[in-house]
C-alpha cells in the first residue's frame, strides 16, 4: 500500500507541475499578445483560444495536488463546533458527496471526450485538437477519486495522517 501511495503522490505531483507549465505559458501568451496588440496593431490570432486551453490545464491538474496536500477551501466553522465522533462523521458525509460529484462528472467529461474524438472537434481559429485537453478532466476527477479512497483506506486502518492527507470537510 505504501508503494501505490507514494507512486500517487508522484503522480499527482507530477500533474500538477504540467499544469503550473502550462499556466506560465498561457501568462507568457497573454502577455505577448497584448504587447502584440499595443506596439503592432494585431494580436496573436489564437491567443484567447490556446489561453482557455491552458487554463483548462492549469486548472484541472492542480485539483489532484491541491485536494492531496489538503489545500483547498474548507469551510469548517460549523465542523469545528462538532465533537471528534460527529466531526468525523461530516468529513465521510462531505467526502461521499466529493466522490459521487466526481464520479458523475469523470463519467460525463469521458463521454464529451469520446464524443469529440469521434467527430474530430478542433478549436475554431487555430485547429488545435480538442479532445486531448478535454481528457484533462475526467484525468483529474479519476486522480482525486484515487486520493480520496486512498485516505479512506488510512483512516479505516489507523495510520497516521501524513502532510498529504485531508479530507473534503
Amino acid at each position: 500500500m505504501r508503494v501505490l501511495s507514494t507512486w500517487l503522490d508522484r503522480l499527482v505531483y507530477g500533474v500538477f507541475l504540467i499544469g503550473v507549465c502550462g499556466g506560465v505559458f498561457m501568462t507568457g501568451l497573454v502577455l505577448v499578445s497584448t504587447l502584440m496588440r499595443y506596439l503592432a496593431g494585431s494580436p496573436i490570432g489564437f491567443s484567447d483560444e490556446l489561453s482557455g486551453l491552458l487554463f483548462l490545464s492549469l486548472s484541472f491538474l492542480s485539483l489532484p495536488h491541491v485536494l492531496n496536500t489538503s489545500q483547498h477551501i474548507r469551510i469548517d466553522l460549523l465542523v469545528r463546533t462538532f465533537s471528534h465522533r460527529l466531526a468525523v462523521v461530516a468529513d465521510i458525509f462531505a467526502n461521499a458527496i466529493f466522490v459521487a460529484f466526481a464520479g458523475i462528472f469523470a463519467y460525463e467529461a469521458w463521454d464529451f471526450m469520446v464524443f469529440s474524438l469521434q467527430i474530430g472537434a478542433r478549436s475554431e481559429i487555430s485547429g488545435v485538437l480538442l479532445w486531448p485537453w478535454m481528457a484533462l478532466m475526467p484525468l483529474s476527477m479519476l486522480l482525486c477519486l484515487l486520493i480520496i479512497v486512498r485516505n479512506g483506506l488510512r483512516g479505516l486502518f489507523g495510520r497516521n495522517a501524513s502532510s498529504s492527507e485531508g479530507g473534503l470537510s
